[in-house]
């Protein structure tokens, strides 16, 4: 039989806090993408403060190296799907709110889910997908919670749509360290990685320390209290030091910027180049994966046509498609 839970007495100590608000967080909804090891820190402090909905989504099976630094999983959870195994333990900790499990890629669930959403947080650990989570927030006008760490090291921003710097404007990611993954290759049906990735150091208490910088973001968004972080904000375990940095939002931005909504970024095409060669300037431009070029609604699928088969003048848009993108590029074009 279940005991019955006295809302005000499972939540006395958080209710002394004059900025506490807990009917606003009831009525709360934040989207973790990512059920790893900063994602699990994040989605239990939120459960236990008692935030009412929580949507969890990862396209990933719990492993032996995971239960060394992510919270929710035990070992007879190898094997099953992060998402479900995580739903349930959070509810067995919290059966006062609602937690939904979307064991799937995030670019594949629907969208609504983002829209019903408050607050999403990042518990990537691929910038790949990292890069197209910031689009879709950006594009939704939802706050984004970013955080990531490698070794000793972690870093947190907090994404505020058209207010400050996205993951685009400025992307402080160091090639050997931040950018690349948190776990080694494995589980093949559901990684899409290299069977040679380098696997990254990684220390449960970095963990534990940015996963609660970043829900205590989340939280202050949620309360609507003063001073969001606006900053990169950078751990060092070691010295146990804080180091900010100011970002400002990138004017020329692909993904944020005022010009790029309402005119688009001016890119310059030469007729005589091929579209297999405008894909590769842009994949360096833009570090994309694999672009579609879209003119007047069509894709342009032959590789070969050149600029200046494609009737197109100064002036004119063009799009662009690319996986790590949720809305296409809209790039107004230079004819040279």
């Amino acid at each position: 039989m279940k005991k019955e839970v006295s809302r005000e007495e499972r939540y006395s100590r958080q209710l002394l806090l004059k900025e506490w608000d807990q009917e606003k967080l009831e009525k709360s909804c934040v989207l973790v993408v990512g059920l790893g090891a900063l994602g699990s820190v994040v989605a239990l402090n939120l459960a236990m403060m008692g935030v009412g909905k929580l949507i969890l989504v990862d396209f990933d099976t719990v492993e032996l190296s995971n239960l060394s630094k992510q919270l929710l999983y035990r070992e007879e959870d190898l094997g099953k799907p992060k998402a479900e195994i995580a739903a349930k333990r959070l509810h067995e900790i919290n059966s006062e709110i609602e937690v939904v499990a979307l064991d799937k890629d995030v670019r594949k669930i629907n969208k609504s889910y983002f829209e019903e959403s408050h607050v999403v947080v990042d518990g990537l650990d691929t910038f790949e997908v990292r890069r197209w989570l910031n689009s879709m927030c950006v594009d939704l006008a939802k706050p984004l919670v970013h955080g990531g760490f490698y070794g000793w090291y972690g870093n947190v921003q907090v994404v505020i749509p058209f207010k400050t710097a996205c993951l685009e404007c400025q992307p402080l990611i160091p090639p050997e360290k931040l950018q690349k993954m948190c776990t080694p290759p494995g589980n093949i049906r559901k990684r899409l990685r290299p069977e040679n990735e380098e696997k990254i150091p990684t220390v449960a208490s970095i963990a534990t320390v940015i996963g609660g910088i970043q829900s205590q973001e989340v939280l202050k968004i949620l309360l609507e209290i003063p001073n969001i972080l606006e900053n990169y904000v950078f751990y060092d375990g070691i010295s146990q030091t804080l180091t900010k940095l100011r970002l400002e939002k990138n004017p020329e931005c692909v993904v944020c910027s005022d010009k790029y909504r309402i005119k688009g970024v001016e890119y310059i095409l030469e007729k005589q180049e091929t579209i297999r060669q405008l894909k590769n300037r842009l994949i360096m431009s833009y570090g994309l994966a694999k672009p579609d070029i879209i003119v007047r609604d069509k894709m342009i699928l032959d590789e070969n046509v050149k600029i200046s088969d494609l009737g197109l003048k100064t002036g004119d848009l063009i799009f662009v498609n690319d996986e790590r993108l949720a809305k296409p590029l809209k790039l107004k074009v230079k004819i040279m």
